[in-house]
């Protein structure tokens, strides 16, 4: 018994020397639910409907992994941590910034920048060249395909936003695209 204590106690002691440089979180929002988060290192994290992240802090750096639905990150700015968000295949580098990442089912996955600078890269897709982005700017990333690139007005960046208000926007969307975003946010059927 004194041994198996001894070993017990030993281990507990070591998990609490590693707790303060390893940090594992997860976040989510139900259906039509948003939540903003603030992290350990002061980024804002605000999640939108039927979203799920995980949070991997270490003293080397800072990882997300978007499993669904769409964030918007406001990073703490940290040279000597980087912020790293996985979503998928695609990997989202920051070091100072704001922007969100969607992962919706059968969709690409798409990279608002609302400021600063990210790359993103996709290292199983041989097609998908690295990509810098800057303020305004969409990457939008499809399965077994290059990454595009589309430059973006501060409106539409704003009305992509909008669901950070409770809102969703629509600007030459067909009725189709409309109702499938409706969905994200209600069990009501268009």
């Amino acid at each position: 018994w004194g041994g198996s204590s001894a070993a017990g106690l030993a281990a507990a002691a070591s998990g609490l020397v590693w707790r303060p440089l390893l940090t594992r979180e997860s976040y989510s929002t139900a259906l039509g639910e948003t939540r903003e988060v603030v992290l350990s290192d002061g980024s804002l994290l605000t999640l939108n409907t039927g979203s799920k992240v995980l949070i991997h802090y270490s003293k080397e750096e800072r990882r997300i992994v978007l499993m669904a639905g769409e964030a918007l990150f406001d990073v703490a700015k940290n040279r000597q941590r980087p912020f790293l968000v996985t979503a998928g295949d695609t990997q989202i580098r920051a070091l100072g910034t704001s922007f969100t990442v969607k992962l919706l089912p059968q969709e690409p996955i798409r990279v608002l920048v609302r400021e600063g600078h990210v790359e993103v890269k996709r290292p199983q897709v041989p097609e998908a060249a690295p990509v810098e982005l800057s303020a305004n700017t969409i990457a939008v990333a499809p399965a077994q395909a290059p990454i595009s690139i589309e430059k973006l007005t501060s409106a539409q960046v704003k009305r992509d936003l909008a669901w950070r208000e409770g809102r969703i926007a629509f600007d030459n969307e067909t009725l189709a695209q409309a109702a499938r975003a409706f969905s994200r946010y209600s069990d009501i059927r268009i």
